[in-house]
């Protein structure tokens, strides 16, 4: 029981409200004495809190879990990344990303877009483990050679194995799903980008493509020199590389890889012809503050994108890159960041939009008998702004 909950998407507000569960999946939602009329289980009053469906974490790098705490102080991308080549990627235990994913559902976290390239069979498994449900990505990278699978046997496996032990409704795979992804412009060939947005519209899934996160990619991408183009050449861009010669936002228009079903993620270094470019696709965009402030490599202008009618996502990105995968504190930066920013577009962010693009509006980002996300609470701090709605 609740002082009120926000059932999300054209609902209304219930006031006094009681919300049914079984485990994660919402059983009824409504006024308390209608819910709870004939209900002898266990009741929990929860006071004043005011409830939302789980919250959706649009991007994350759960197999980077390990490198918790160990972030070198914020120089910029490319100084980053060559910290985390030179430190390794070693695959998490068991343990480590069980451990990670009980922090994410404890926060109020009811699903996940996660990202990575060798872990995701065990990201799959510590997802249902903690019965979170989402997207498990393989990323694709490099501009050496066609990939033979965008998703990777062993993930498909894992995932499978999931969807067998769950309660998915009929029609569905599984509250966990397997998919691609792209890592970025300058890191992965056009041609092996297209396949995997191609995997992905088989799978009716988003994808997922870092975009315009830093300067450093801006200057590759315009000019071919900088920072990134260094550390990368010789290794993952292509001997004779030429630019696309405009921003990262115009070179994915130009390669026809935005759209409805593209979240472009970060989103950083952007003009009011990029924002433009982005809205007229129905792109969205999964912001990132405080991985973005915790590298160094600036300030998305969430509500200049809001403005210019950009859906929008909210994610933590990695421990690599972030102190925790607590989403609330990422609204937190956000709103200190852009006080003019409307709740309306946090809770949207949190919720429908990355329901929306995952194609479970009735399974995610809301409170709807059927759904699979369970409750989270608006943190006491933000409720002014949150459930007020300004």
């Amino acid at each position: 029981m609740a002082r009120t909950a926000l059932p999300m998407g054209d609902a209304a507000a219930v006031d006094d409200a009681a919300v049914l569960l079984a485990g994660r999946r919402i059983l009824d939602v409504g006024k308390r004495r209608l819910v709870l009329r004939g209900f002898s289980g266990p009741v929990y009053d929860l006071g004043e809190a005011v409830l939302l469906p789980g919250l959706v974490n649009a991007h994350s790098h759960l197999e980077l879990a390990g490198l918790r705490g160990l972030c070198p102080p914020p120089a910029g991308f490319a100084a980053w990344a060559a910290w985390l080549v030179a430190t390794g990627r070693r695959p998490p235990t068991d343990a480590l990303l069980d451990r990670a994913v009980a922090a994410m559902a404890a926060s109020g976290t009811g699903a996940v877009i996660d990202v990575g390239s060798q872990a995701g069979p065990a990201v799959a498994g510590a997802l249902h483990r903690a019965g979170l449900a989402g997207l498990v990505c393989h990323e694709a990278f490099g501009w050496r050679r066609r990939p033979k699978a965008m998703v990777p046997a062993a993930l498909d496996a894992a995932v499978a194995t999931a969807a067998a032990g769950s309660a998915d409704p009929p029609g569905g795979n599984g509250p966990v799903r397997a998919a691609a992804s792209g890592h970025a412009l300058y890191s992965t060939s056009p041609e092996t980008l297209h396949l995997a947005r191609e995997a992905c519209r088989l799978r009716r899934a988003p994808f997922c493509l870092h975009l315009a996160e830093h300067a450093e990619e801006d200057a590759l991408l315009r000019t071919g020199g900088g920072a990134l183009a260094a550390l990368l050449a010789g290794s993952v861009l292509p001997r004779g590389y030429t630019p696309p010669g405009c921003s990262p936002v115009a070179a994915a228009a130009r390669e026809g890889l935005l759209g409805p079903d593209v979240l472009a993620v970060h989103a950083v270094w952007l003009d009011a012809a990029d924002r433009r470019l982005l809205a007229a696709s129905g792109t969205s965009v999964c912001l990132c503050p405080r991985s973005n402030a915790r590298i160094g490599v600036g300030t998305a202008d969430a509500a200049a994108l809001w403005a210019a009618g950009v859906p929008l996502c909210l994610g933590t990105d990695s421990l690599a890159s972030n102190d925790d995968l607590d989403l609330w504190n990422e609204a937190r930066a956000l709103l200190a960041a852009w006080a003019d920013l409307p709740g309306r577009a946090l809770l949207a962010a949190l919720t429908t939009t990355p329901a929306r693009l995952l194609g479970r509006p009735g399974e995610l980002g809301c409170l709807a008998p059927g759904a699979l996300g369970g409750i989270a609470l608006i943190p006491e701090d933000l409720r002014p702004r949150l459930a007020g709605g300004r």
